[in-house]
C-alpha cells in the first residue's frame, strides 16, 4: 500500500511538470536575443526641500500661559432680599429644563460655602474653556433656591 501511494505521488507530479501549455513544436518559442528590452531606470528620489519644525523652532510669546486651569473669585451679597441662614453651591455643567429652570451636574461641584449674612466671597478653579457655571443658593427654611448663570468673568453675584 505504501509503495502504490508513492508511485501515485510520483505520476501526479510528473504529469503537473511545469511547461508553456503551448503546443510542443517549438514554432512559437521566441528566440532568447530577441525582443529583450533594457530594465526600466530607476530614478533617484529626492528629498524634500521642506524644513520639518522642530521644539527650538517654536516661538512662544511673553508671557503665555501654559496652565488650562484659572482661578475665579466670587463676592455673593443676597442680603437685601434674605439674611437667613443659606448654602451656596457652585458648578460647571447644569441644564435648562423646558420650564426655564435649570438643574446642577451635582457631580461637577466647583465650591460649596455657606453665606453669613446672606454674604460670601470665596476663590475657585475652573478651567481655562469654561464658559457658564451655576450658581444656587439653598435656604435652611425650605424657601425655593435661588439659580442664576453667570459668566466665569463675572466676580459678583447680587441678588
Amino acid at each position: 500500500m505504501k509503495y502504490l501511494l508513492i508511485v501515485l505521488t510520483g505520476v501526479l507530479l510528473t504529469a503537473c511538470g511545469g511547461g508553456s501549455g503551448g503546443d510542443s513544436s517549438g514554432a512559437n518559442t521566441p528566440d532568447a536575443s530577441s525582443d529583450v528590452s533594457s530594465p526600466p531606470t530607476a530614478e533617484p528620489i529626492l528629498a524634500s526641500q521642506e524644513h520639518n519644525p522642530t521644539m527650538q523652532d517654536l516661538v512662544i510669546p511673553d508671557g503665555f500661559n501654559y496652565d488650562p486651569v484659572k482661578t475665579g473669585l466670587l463676592d455673593v451679597d443676597i442680603s437685601d432680599f434674605s439674611s437667613q441662614r443659606a448654602h451656596l453651591s457652585l458648578y460647571k455643567q447644569y441644564q435648562e429644563e423646558s420650564s426655564g429652570h435649570y438643574k446642577a451636574d451635582y457631580q461637577s461641584k466647583v465650591v460649596s460655602v455657606p453665606l453669613d449674612s446672606g454674604k460670601a466671597k470665596f476663590d475657585f478653579n475652573m478651567s481655562d474653556s469654561q464658559k457658564s457655571l451655576l450658581v444656587e443658593i439653598w435656604f435652611y427654611d425650605g424657601t425655593d433656591p435661588i439659580r442664576r448663570v453667570i459668566s466665569p468673568n463675572d466676580q459678583t453675584f447680587t441678588y
